[in-house]
């Protein structure tokens, strides 16, 4: 059997080179996605955005060594954690412990080195306090047995926008082109705006503004190709942006935008920028993806067919930790009481639950096992439910949760409904 051996630490950088313990885990990290080995300048600036982040990484290495194969010093297991602000509605904003870069080379897997990663990461963020943990997830079919459900939705939408285009009112058409530049300022400013309304939505790593400015995130490097645009409010400030690229394909006359960002603070930041991608020469599509699950765009427009959802993906997955801090961090806009009985295997938050909302917050009291319970389920399902993003009749309906009292899961349907459907519009 192969002995393993564990280790926690920072990513650093000496003299402008990061040092051989992280370069030896971005490698591994990479080849477990598939991508490109990188070096030089591309190796630098990806330990920098890790630093910036502060991502703590964790590594396995095998104490076997053959000749000929990767060197032991490589891990042949990573795991990486930070942390960054959540929504949870009511504009209420709590930190949450994101889980990244988590791979096992195929060589190495069956062998438990996934669990103990996660098991003892989340004992880690449970005894620092923190009320639930998150990821993004590349395959959906993993992360549920360690407690994670999935809490919101994106889509891929393709926009038709050739003649006949148009938006059911005229909006307000404050919008102006921009330099691509100016939005590695302007876009975190308008992101943390637009994160204080929209449920699901979490802080962002710098490369993501970097990616809307048009920078390449392996190189650094300005795309030229890229173009912003902002909208303004009425006293003038920006509340919304896009940026975009313009792909010709064999035909100059009717390309295809391909959106890179689109954030909008305001209803009529969302529609003023739809009018004006709409209005765009030479174009007669626009392909934008991470799209929120429940947009208002085809409700924005004369043909709501012109808008088609070509793919639709989970976004953010929860796993909550600590059943009574979650919920009463969030915000509740209904009264109302019930009694759930959560299952978990991993102990974190098994138990039973009594919920007493008064339509601003909520108090939670952990009962006796023995007391009953209005809905059972496991602790992946209340993370589905947590943000509202979930409909618990078809949970119930589907066997995910069990209807202990009749019509309890149509009154959590009710209770834990936020102001909107979660969006997380980026992974991480």
């Amino acid at each position: 059997m192969t002995e393993y051996i564990f280790e926690t630490f920072k990513p650093t950088i000496t003299d402008n080179t990061p040092d051989e313990k992280t370069t030896n885990y971005i490698h591994a990290v990479r080849a477990g996605f598939h991508d490109k080995r990188v070096s030089g300048e591309k190796l630098l600036q990806r330990v920098k955005r890790a630093i910036a982040d502060d991502r703590v990484f964790t590594a396995a290495y095998s104490q076997e060594a053959y000749d000929h194969a990767l060197d032991s010093d490589i891990p042949v297991a990573t795991f990486a954690h930070f942390e960054k602000n959540v929504n949870v509605g009511g504009g209420k904003l709590i930190p949450a412990h994101l889980i990244t870069w988590v791979t096992v080379r195929p060589t190495h897997r069956r062998r438990g080195l996934l669990r103990r990663l996660m098991t003892e990461n989340l004992t880690n963020a449970a005894d620092a306090g923190y009320p639930f943990a998150a990821l993004t997830v590349t395959e959906g079919g993993i992360y549920r047995r360690f407690g994670f459900g999935a809490a919101s939705w994106l889509t891929d939408l393709e926009v038709d926008t050739s003649p006949g285009f148009q938006l059911i009112s005229e909006p307000d058409r404050r919008v102006e082109i921009c330099d691509a530049q100016a939005l590695q300022e302007l876009a975190p400013q308008i992101y943390a705006e637009f994160q204080k309304k929209s449920p699901g939505a979490i802080g962002r790593q710098q490369a993501l503004y970097d990616f809307a400015a048009g920078h390449d995130i392996e190189t650094g490097e300005a795309d030229d190709a890229v173009r912003g645009a902002l909208h303004y409010d009425e006293n003038g400030k920006p509340d919304g942006f896009v940026s975009f690229k313009h792909n010709a394909g064999d035909d100059w006359s009717h390309g295809t935008l391909e959106l890179l960002d689109f954030i909008a603070v305001s209803n009529d930041a969302y529609s003023a920028l739809w009018a004006f991608l709409g209005a765009i020469d030479l174009s007669v599509k626009v392909k934008f993806n991470n799209a929120a699950h429940q947009s208002p765009l085809p409700w924005l427009l004369t043909d709501p067919r012109r808008a088609k959802i070509v793919n639709e993906n989970d976004g953010i997955w929860l796993r909550i930790l600590d059943v009574k801090k979650s919920l009463e961090a969030r915000a509740w806009l209904v009264g109302g009481e019930l009694t759930l009985r959560i299952n978990d295997d991993m102990g974190f938050a098994d138990g039973t639950y009594r919920l007493v909302s008064d339509g601003q917050e909520a108090t939670v009291t952990k009962l006796d096992n023995g007391e009953p319970a209005d809905l059972e389920m496991n602790v992946s399902e209340l993370g589905s439910l947590y943000l509202g993003g979930a409909d618990p009749v078809v949970l119930a309906r589907a066997g995910r949760i069990t209807e202990v009292r009749p019509d309890a899961a149509l009154e959590a349907r009710s209770l834990f409904a936020l102001e909107r459907a979660p969006y997380t519009p980026n992974d991480f």
